[in-house]
């Protein structure tokens, strides 16, 4: 018989050795596995698994990174899902497509999908799924002689200057592989959290994962990339949501495979690369 269930509390030794197991070319140990179904962002009851069992056998799992977390609208609950695997026996009879279901069934949860796979599309946007984001904004350095903006490099430090939403987001993030940054602008103090990566031979990307006021970062982006980036060899990238639409980069990229979430639960703006698998496992953000 088989059983799709939210996974209980003492299965997540078995699911990480399973995932471990089906995921041989994963680039983490059996602490990222664990990393990823601790639940550290999580209220007590809720799901960080949905599994699938044939007469008590674990024969697929799909991870979800449950968090509630702070947004300029109040605390709010998402669910990134990762690690989505079903044993090739199982595959095309409707398991996959009620995993999904399964895990978007609840209406106070925002689910993302930030790093599908081509061939999951389909089961993704099946599911209710929607397009979340398709577009990276992108800034080059360049030469300037215009003093650089004072950049603080050690938000927590500066404690007591914090509002309460940047406040718990750096704490919730403390000690992941990520570079949060205070950076003094004309208009005001912008708290900012990157992921700097070398995604590509030529060059090192400086990705914005969070932004504490995005309108305040928007009206000072040019000054803040000549301000964090080195003289070449580098980019500043953000996701098209989560800056205002007039803002003007140096040029725009596509994503290979857009971003995804369950719509009408939260504002696009609000959904940015924290609480996920992205800063849980260090993963570069393509």
């Amino acid at each position: 018989m088989i059983d799709i269930t939210y996974a209980k509390p003492e299965d997540r030794e078995e699911i990480a050795q399973f995932m471990q197991q089906v995921f041989p070319r994963a680039k983490w140990t059996m602490d990222g596995w664990r990393a990823i179904l601790d639940g550290r962002w999580a209220r007590p009851d809720d799901p960080y698994a949905v599994t699938v069992r044939d007469n008590g056998k674990l024969v697929g799992v799909l991870g979800l990174i449950t968090a509630q977390r702070p947004t300029d609208h109040g605390l709010r609950v998402t669910a990134n899902m990762t690690s989505w695997y079903l044993l090739k026996p199982y595959r095309g009879t409707g398991i996959g497509r009620r995993m999904i279901d399964l895990a978007t069934a609840r209406a106070d949860t925002t689910v993302t999908d930030f790093t599908s796979s081509p061939g999951a599309v389909h089961a993704v946007k099946s599911a209710g799924l929607v397009e979340l984001d398709t577009t990276r904004l992108i800034w080059h350095p360049r030469a300037v002689t215009a003093p650089p903006l004072p950049v603080h490099r050690d938000p927590l430090a500066r404690a007591e200057t914090l509002g309460a939403k940047d406040l718990r987001v750096l704490r919730d993030h403390k000690g992941l592989d990520l570079t949060p940054l205070i950076v003094e602008t004309p208009d005001g103090p912008c708290v900012t959290i990157l992921s700097i990566k070398q995604k590509h031979d030529d060059y090192v990307t400086y990705e914005v994962m969070y932004l504490g006021n995005r309108t305040l970062f928007a009206r000072n982006v040019r000054a803040i990339a000549d301000s964090l980036l080195p003289q070449d060899r580098a980019i500043l990238s953000v996701d098209r949501r989560l800056l205002p639409a007039d803002v003007t980069p140096d040029i725009t990229e596509e994503f290979a495979v857009p971003r995804f979430y369950t719509p009408n639960r939260m504002p696009p703006e609000d959904i940015d690369h924290l609480y996920s698998e992205v800063v849980l496992l260090g993963m570069k953000l393509y």
